[in-house]
């Protein structure tokens, strides 16, 4: 028996789809049509209509991923010597920032000098604030199976001066909610206009502002999240964040202090203080910067 063939409206349908499933994964519109070799049914304009259309929230200017800098930022970090050609001459061809971009974020940190801005989110679920949603970065491991921070909060890029709601939207669309922002089911209604960060967290050239996402019960079960950047998600209790030995877990630079940012501000909160959000300096930046000054100084 012959199968129904799809109508023209089926058709459109199905390309859609798997057009915005390409972007959430590329992260750019530019990088769908370089994978497709420029062969698609559709205009550069028409793709950036469709995906204003769906609801998705743009990337944050190049698609490079924050992660991949972090990475290298550790690695660097742990070599105990910052000579960034050595280290970016042996990554793999799937390692997308250039090396004017690593040399750049390594002078920043020696500097003190914020470039861009991100948003780091902590996801709890219902009824339990001291569980703490993490993922594993799929991104390509630049450390040669070694799990260098590959533990995550859902974390990214955000754009200068954007209304809060859609950065906090893009990290949920991009890094928990992928399938439902696919399907345009994305649950809106979790994101408040009046978001405010609990901290400010500079790390690498970034100044990350974190965010808790409670979520209500019918999305606090691990089968709603789904990510083309993280996989394996699960929820780990707050202290072990805190208190890992490094031996169970590998967690990306950055997360333990924005979960110790989100245990003060949960204990200020429960004691009815004001809280104000602080500004920090990662461990990573600070190790970073005295390493780099002591080079020079030997150099």
């Amino acid at each position: 028996m012959k199968e129904k063939s799809l109508s023209i409206e089926e058709r459109e349908r199905s390309f859609e789809i798997e057009f915005v499933k390409a972007y959430l994964e590329l992260g750019s519109v530019d990088k769908v049509f370089e994978r497709a070799h420029y062969d698609l049914p559709i205009s550069v304009p028409g793709a950036h209509r469709l995906i204003q259309r769906w609801g998705i929230v743009k990337g944050a200017g190049p698609t490079s991923i924050l992660s991949e800098a972090l990475t290298f930022m550790t690695l660097l970090l742990n070599a105990r010597k910052p000579v960034v050609e050595e280290f970016y001459k042996s990554l793999p061809h799937e390692f997308q920032a250039s090396l004017g971009t690593m040399h750049r974020i390594v002078h920043n940190i020696k500097e003190g000098i914020i470039r861009r801005v991100g948003t780091a989110l902590v996801v709890t679920p219902f009824g339990n604030p001291d569980m703490i949603l993490v993922g594993d970065d799929k991104a390509p491991r630049l450390d040669l199976g070694k799990p260098y921070g590959h533990v995550s909060l859902p974390m990214g890029y955000s754009k200068q001066g954007e209304l809060v709601s859609d950065s906090i939207k893009r990290v949920l669309q991009q890094e928990v909610f992928t399938d439902q922002t696919v399907n345009m089911t994305f649950p809106s209604g979790i994101i408040h206009d009046r978001s405010t960060p609990f901290m400010y967290l500079d790390i690498a050239d970034v100044r990350v502002a974190a965010y808790h996402i409670a979520l209500p019960k019918n999305l606090s079960g691990i089968e709603n999240f789904s990510s083309f950047k993280l996989e394996n998600f699960r929820y780990i209790p707050l202290t072990e964040i805190l208190y890992n030995d490094e031996i169970k877990y590998s967690f990306r630079a950055g997360v333990r202090e924005i979960v110790e940012g989100y245990r003060n501000y949960n204990e200020k909160a429960a004691a009815s203080l004001d809280y104000q959000p602080v500004t920090e300096k990662s461990n990573i930046n600070v190790e970073l910067r005295a390493l780099a000054m002591e080079y020079s100084r030997h150099a």
